[in-house]
């Protein structure tokens, strides 16, 4: 952890309300991005982020230095975005299979780096369209494993941690989601493969 981001957390401890907005500013768009996919609705993950930092300072007596301070961070937003839609399906308000492709990023899933070719935009798009239907398509529980791995880079450490299970769950959880993906993207992969 950083000084200034130590001292921050510090003066947060002490009381000091101000020590909290450069926190949000330096976490906001991280919790906002895994908020929007996970309840895959920008209002909903400005709620989620809201809540999460509200919880950052009601809770912030309890953050023990021995993980870092982003991963306890993460830790909190996952649970308030899991519990936002858990909520939401209890009211039956709206559907987890609502799909914004803008917000599934290929590019960091695979870093391919793409040219501003009309064709590869097109295919692009595609590929986005497919790999957000897939990802959307699988359990709760498994979606927010492939969302921290592959899209947060979170090592099986981080994301135990955060969700409060061990390593070994992790691990099979990204296993069945990746073989559950394999499976979904097999039509999409033999369509462009006859090329």
């Amino acid at each position: 952890m950083e000084r200034t981001e130590a001292l921050l957390i510090d003066h947060l401890r002490e009381g000091d309300e101000t020590a909290l907005a450069p926190l949000v500013e330096k976490y906001k768009r991280m919790v906002h991005r895994l908020a929007m996919q996970i309840t895959k609705n920008h209002e909903d993950a400005n709620d989620v982020m809201q809540e999460t930092f509200i919880k950052v300072y009601q809770s912030i007596h309890t953050f023990r230095q021995e993980a870092a301070f982003e991963t306890w961070v993460y830790r909190i937003a996952v649970n308030e975005a899991l519990n936002f839609v858990k909520r939401r399906e209890r009211r039956r308000e709206s559907s987890l299979e609502t799909t914004d492709e803008s917000e599934f990023n290929t590019e960091t899933l695979w870093k391919a780096k793409i040219k501003n070719d009309p064709e590869i935009q097109a295919e692009k798009a595609e590929l986005r369209h497919w790999v957000t239907k897939a990802v959307n398509s699988l359990s709760l529980k498994h979606r927010i494993v492939v969302i921290l791995h592959e899209l947060e880079g979170l090592t099986h450490a981080e994301i135990a941690s955060i969700l409060n299970c061990s390593e070994g769950t992790v691990r099979s959880r990204l296993h069945y989601a990746r073989k559950q993906l394999r499976s979904l993207l097999k039509p999409y992969v033999d369509a462009t493969s006859d090329f």
